[in-house]
């Protein structure tokens, strides 16, 4: 399983596509072989394309750890998709009857 992550890698171009998803995907495979952290950062570039590609340029200076990969990749490319559904709950909140006006803005 491993040589096939570094031969058919799941790739992930950036702003048109959702990193939630290819991130699960990714983490999926990456049980499947018991790669560590480390080795998972280590071949993170060969499933990486295009915007994606560009930003691990940069990324990959400061980037240490897979926790601070995954914690920035969801911060660069979150889902236009989740956005709108964030951006229609709070459109659509409403006080409730008990809440008080501080709770409500908290």
């Amino acid at each position: 399983m491993a040589r096939e992550i570094i031969r058919s890698p799941t790739y992930f171009r950036g702003a048109t596509e959702d990193a939630f998803d290819w991130l699960e995907k990714l983490e999926q495979r990456f049980k499947m072989t018991s790669w560590s952290d480390e080795h998972k950062l280590k071949y993170i570039s060969i499933h990486l394309q295009d915007d994606a590609y560009k930003w691990w340029i940069q990324a990959s200076k400061r980037i240490m750890t897979w926790s601070e990969f995954v914690k920035e990749i969801k911060q660069a490319f979150a889902s236009t998709k989740m956005k709108e559904l964030a951006f229609e709950q709070l459109r659509w909140y409403k006080q409730s009857i008990n809440q008080t006006i501080t709770q409500y803005y908290d």
